[in-house]
């Protein structure tokens, strides 16, 4: 038996000698979100999160990863046919997830996730006829949970990404953004994407700031994404502007 299998074997045992669903998840959880640890992390969580799929389908943990993975994965493929499958996946998981309990917010945020994916991997126009959508839904997340960060980064990823003639704007991206990182300074990708819209304003100074606290982050919220994307992405921008 290979490290890997015995590792997943184990940590399903151990997961199975307390609350089967709930515990599987967990773990699940943590090697998703630590999946830059290992190489077969992620395949390590898909294939516990499916096991808890066939046996607890309206679980509702299960069902927010489950979904998330799925849009994770969907990032990473290599062709648009690929993608497209994955995103359509995630959202109809997401959809379950709504149908299951309406008053989660991840049901909610996840669907908007892999819907605005869908729809940039089609593109632009497909994009832009989503963009109401995609409103309703992400103020449907801060309806139930006001301090829901990454619904924050969504907004303010959308205001940024909008062309002005339909409803793009910086400053409410930046509000969006700076709210998210008063609920959550450790959330990397708030203070990237962040960096993005003052560097698109020309405000060197306040972008220079935020990526060297986003490389200077030392307990980032998802440790995955802050190694494998945030950080990476942080070093060269900073390096493009390092003398504006």
């Amino acid at each position: 038996m290979s490290p890997t299998v015995l590792t997943l074997a184990l940590a399903v045992a151990a997961a199975l000698s307390a609350s089967p669903a709930d515990s599987l998840c967990d773990e699940a959880a943590r090697l998703f979100f630590n999946r830059h640890l290992a190489p077969g992390n992620l395949d390590s969580a898909y294939r516990l999160l499916a096991g808890v799929r066939a046996t607890d389908p309206a679980n509702e943990r299960c069902l927010y990863l489950w979904s998330r993975l799925h849009v994770q994965l969907g990032d990473l493929a290599a062709t648009g046919s690929e993608k497209l499958a994955l995103y359509a996946r995630a959202r109809a998981v997401a959809e379950t997830l709504r149908a299951v309990n309406d008053a989660n917010p991840e049901g909610h945020m996840w669907w908007v996730a892999a819907h605005g994916r869908i729809g940039q991997t089609q593109g632009v126009m497909n994009s832009l006829f989503m963009v109401p959508t995609i409103k309703r839904e992400l103020n449907r997340v801060l309806e139930l949970d006001p301090r829901h960060a990454t619904a924050c980064d969504a907004f303010g990823v959308l205001y940024y990404e909008l062309p002005g003639i339909v409803g793009g704007n910086l400053r409410k991206s930046e509000e969006y953004l700076v709210r998210g990182l008063t609920i959550d300074p450790n959330y990397t990708l708030l203070r990237l994407d962040l960096a993005r819209v003052y560097v698109r304003q020309k405000r060197w100074a306040e972008a220079r700031e935020q990526l060297d606290a986003l490389c200077a982050t030392t307990r980032p919220t998802f440790p995955a994404d802050f190694e494998l994307d945030d950080r990476p992405e942080a070093l060269k921008l900073l390096a493009e502007i390092r003398d504006r």
